[in-house]
């Protein structure tokens, strides 16, 4: 566990080290149904769909969403503390669709009464216009389930990094960031029964990259600063709604899904 909280702070660290241009995308809607069924005492395959809608006027994409997102993934129980499972997931904007092959490994444990889950996913991205790259994720979720009457509402905060790796020879790896992506999010399932779940969550998304800042000229056309190239960290806050059926299978807190 001390290794995991190390590995957090290293891949943290150079983000707080240094001044950052920072600036704050348009608020985004994430609303998302899914569907789970259990097959046998260990299996679960699950169906998303995801829907992206930005509150910025200027934003048009697929009729009046940015993204709309199909997932269809399987998940195994090998333990009580170890899942595996595999997704596809096709998205579909304006510009560009991508699609999504996905495997991913996670840990269910505790920690002073609350649960604590781990998960590693790999990705293998197809996007229209790019050559294909892989994406790394690494997460780690902390919440507890609480009685509500007779129900159960379960708050949780996850945090999650993101690292690409493209496949070509022609990556400048002195304009790589050390992490491209970061998602905190805090969020609470409500069970209104044994099998419907409601989850809203609130989202904040870090992106980390390079751009590249133009000169400037006076009047005369001297130079008076030269172009360079800065970091930009891009906020974008989204609030989301999730709604869980699962057929055939209790719920569980350890699950990708719940």
């Amino acid at each position: 566990m001390k290794k995991l909280y190390l590995i957090l702070s290293l891949a943290v660290l150079p983000l707080l080290s240094h001044a950052q241009s920072k600036i704050s995308s348009p608020t985004a809607i994430w609303p998302e149904l899914q569907l789970s069924y259990g097959l046998g005492e260990n299996g679960l395959l699950f169906l998303q769909n995801q829907y992206r809608i930005n509150t910025d006027d200027r934003y048009n994409g697929v009729g009046s969403f940015e993204r709309i997102e199909f997932t269809l993934g399987y998940e195994h129980a090998f333990t009580d503390h170890w899942l595996a499972g595999a997704m596809f997931r096709y998205a579909k904007e304006d510009m560009p669709s991508s699609n999504f092959t996905s495997a991913f490994l996670r840990h269910a444990g505790s920690i002073k009464g609350l649960y604590f889950n781990k998960q590693l996913t790999l990705d293998y991205v197809n996007q229209e216009r790019r050559d294909p790259f892989a994406r790394f994720r690494l997460g780690v979720e902390l919440g507890k389930r609480l009685p509500v009457g007779e129900r159960f509402i379960t708050p949780s905060l996850s945090y999650e990094l993101m690292v690409v790796k493209d496949f070509g020879e022609d990556t400048n790896e002195l304009l790589v960031r050390t992490i491209d992506r970061t998602r905190l999010r805090l969020d609470a399932t409500y069970e209104l029964n044994d099998k419907f779940r409601l989850t809203p969550y609130f989202l904040r998304q870090t992106d980390y990259y390079f751009v590249q800042v133009g000169p400037k000229y006076d009047e005369d056309g001297v130079l008076v600063e030269p172009g360079y190239t800065t970091k930009r960290n891009r906020i974008s806050p989204v609030f989301g709604l999730e709604l869980k059926y699962t057929f055939n299978k209790a719920t569980s807190t350890a699950s990708y899904t719940y």
